[in-house]
């Protein structure tokens, strides 16, 4: 099979998130091509893993550096590709501003994710990290795409900042010690009951509060749930991503809008 379109992952995002990613580009691609594929029937992909890139939760919430231009740094590594994907969800309340600056096309992996949330229908329950929540960045992108969702999040419900706190933050970064994250969540590599138990605690707090289908809003989020067995259905960004690169890789141009062409 040829693959007219080349694909640009800029990642590190954190670094294991971008490893996934590449899994999931592959079962995009198995499922587009067959079972019985050979490694020349398969997408050619780069990646410029870009750890660097600074916290795009300090930036928004606390006024830190921004990660636009790490973000277009990386991106422009990925001159050889066709389009870029930043498969990290935080990074796409800067969406906008690294478009306007990068050579290449870069897809809205958020506002494609609210799309299919929408077409699923129903209230839609929201896991992400207090920068993606505060910047309502899920909803920004939507509205870009003209998808309307009605998110629940923990911070709307009751005791939700110590929710938020305690069944992700503390599962995505780590817990917090003397004002500062410690490390030992995701982003440093744990993956054990002690990430993947408050996860799925809040993935059922959310469909007690009306959830019909919840969103993994932060890449580190599937690499601790993984294919654990939830209450009510998981929407996965990277998975979207990835459903929409193979697409667009292979030259159909029926997401040409998720790439803002």
């Amino acid at each position: 099979m040829l693959w007219p379109r080349t694909i640009g992952i800029a990642g590190g995002l954190g670094p294991y998130a971008h490893i996934l990613f590449e899994r999931y580009l592959l079962d995009a691609a198995t499922d587009r091509i067959g079972p019985n594929a050979k490694d020349q029937d398969y997408p050619a992909w780069v990646l410029s893993s870009y750890p660097a890139t600074p916290d795009r939760t300090d930036a928004l919430l606390r006024g830190g550096e921004s990660p636009a231009p790490a973000l277009v740094k990386s991106i422009v590594r990925l001159s050889v590709a066709d389009f870029a994907v930043i498969p990290c969800n935080t990074a796409h309340a800067y969406l906008d501003e690294v478009r306007d600056a990068s050579a290449i096309p870069v897809m809205d992996m958020v506002g494609a994710t609210v799309r299919e949330a929408a077409e699923s229908g129903g209230r839609v329950g929201l896991l992400a990290t207090d920068g993606t929540l505060a910047a309502n960045v899920f909803e920004a992108r939507g509205e870009a795409l003209g998808a309307s969702v009605e998110f629940v999040s923990l911070v709307d419900l009751d005791s939700g900042e110590e929710l938020q706190e305690r069944l992700i933050s503390t599962p995505i970064y780590g817990p917090l010690r003397d004002g500062e994250r410690s490390g030992g969540g995701i982003k440093s590599g744990v993956l054990d009951d002690s990430v993947t138990g408050p996860i799925i605690e809040a993935i059922y707090k959310l469909a007690e509060a009306g959830a019909q289908s919840v969103i993994l809003g932060c890449t580190e989020l599937p690499l601790a749930v993984g294919d654990v067995e939830t209450k009510i259905p998981c929407i996965d960004p990277m998975k979207t991503a990835a459903r929409v690169a193979i697409s667009y890789a292979s030259g159909d141009d029926n997401y040409a809008w998720a790439f803002g062409l």
